[in-house]
């Protein structure tokens, strides 16, 4: 049975690597890249950065893009321009937090 994206008004498929969020991989990137900005904005205003939100960017979210990139869901070319977006933007998000410092808000 096909799965459809939870966003109102979308309809697109969910891709199996992608069942857990119930989302298409348009909206999957818009979370991502929503999040990660959010991430960088904290750090530039010296906010704390919530624990689970940078647990899930570092750590659940590239597998997943993994799962993507060896079962890429349906055969357009622009999935595979968003699996690779995802992975250059969590992949500059690595590279900001390794060059500074972060405050982190721990889950309770």
């Amino acid at each position: 049975m096909d799965r459809h994206c939870h966003i109102e008004g979308c309809g697109r498929k969910v891709p199996v690597a992608l069942a857990r969020e119930a989302l298409c991989l348009d909206h999957f990137a818009e979370m991502v890249i929503a999040r990660t900005d959010a991430v960088r904005a904290k750090c530039l205003s010296a906010e704390p950065i919530d624990e689970a939100t940078l647990d899930w960017l570092l750590s659940d979210a590239p597998h997943v893009i993994q799962a993507l990139s060896k079962n890429p869901p349906e055969s357009e070319p622009r999935n595979n321009d968003r699996i690779l977006e995802l992975l250059l933007c969590l992949s500059n998000l690595h590279n900001y937090i390794r060059h500074h410092s972060l405050e982190v808000k721990r889950s309770t």
